[in-house]
């Protein structure tokens, strides 16, 4: 008894000590470029934006890229230079996108060339929103008026798709709004599909569904799940989603972010009118 008591205590001075704060000083890395850069079937303007990447206990703003020359060019040889503008955004003029065809953006500088291209798509049908209240179902759903859509998907359109919600031109940016569905179980047909927002009568809401390229897909894939990593011990180790965009000059030099080339579909309704 007194070895069991003797044990007890050793613990308790063991588990009660002092706890010393460590800050841990990470190695500073050479800045790398990201690239933001979206393409649609829109007039535009369409943007690419450049910045470079800092210390991770940095607290400043990103610091932008200025001086960089960007172009697009499609498969039927139309070229177009983009204009900077500010806060490190490069910007089109008076291009739309074409279904069908497929884009190449190009980013030099600082004696590198970056590359990356993607195929417009078949555009996504949104036939209909509608509004619908739904009574609570704890835990799983709140009481409150819902958008339901129904749509379908174009014979030969690709099968990966990305959706954003907009709330009075708010767009949802949560990480659990990375709505990416699972390329395998998307349907031909869409009915009744409900995205689980509960909104307010008066709120207007707006979809877009978005066509992607599979390398796109995978990118979004990716940043889900980084985003839901929660540093585990069975979690993979955190690392950047893999970019679509190549170092032409240098492929061990690759940047960071994404060239999206993709059509959307877009629809509006007002919460308050109804439907059964």
């Amino acid at each position: 008894m007194r070895v069991f008591y003797l044990l007890l205590a050793v613990l308790a001075l063991v588990t009660g000590g002092c706890r010393e704060l460590v800050t841990l000083e990470l190695p500073q890395q050479e800045p790398r470029l990201v690239i933001e850069a979206e393409l649609t079937d829109t007039p535009g303007p369409h943007t690419v934006r450049l910045t470079l990447t800092q210390d991770y206990f940095s607290k400043a703003a990103a610091p932008v890229v200025e001086d960089a020359r960007v172009s697009i060019t499609d498969d039927a040889g139309n070229s177009q230079e983009l204009l900077y503008t500010q806060n490190g955004v490069y910007a089109t003029q008076g291009l739309e996108g074409v279904i069908g065809r497929s884009y190449t953006l190009r980013v030099e500088w600082q004696g590198q060339v970056y590359e990356s291209s993607g195929v417009l798509s078949l555009k996504p049908v949104i036939d209909s929103l509608v509004v619908q209240y739904f009574e609570a179902i704890p835990p799983f759903l709140d009481a409150g008026h819902y958008m339901l859509f129904y749509g379908h998907i174009p014979r030969g359109g690709t099968r990966y798709y990305r959706f954003k919600i907009y709330e009075n031109d708010s767009l949802y940016n949560d990480r659990t709004d990375l709505l990416v569905p699972e390329a395998e179980f998307m349907p031909d047909t869409l009915r009744e599909v409900r995205l689980g927002y509960a909104f307010t009568p008066g709120d207007t809401i707006r979809l877009e569904m978005y066509a992607l390229n599979r390398d796109m897909y995978d990118y979004y894939y990716e940043l889900r799940t980084l985003l839901f990593n929660d540093g585990g011990l069975f979690s993979p180790p955190p690392r950047n989603p893999t970019s679509n965009i190549r170092n032409v000059s240098d492929p061990a030099r690759p940047p960071l972010g994404y060239f999206q080339v993709a059509s959307f579909a877009t629809d509006t309704v007002i919460i308050g009118e109804e439907t059964d």
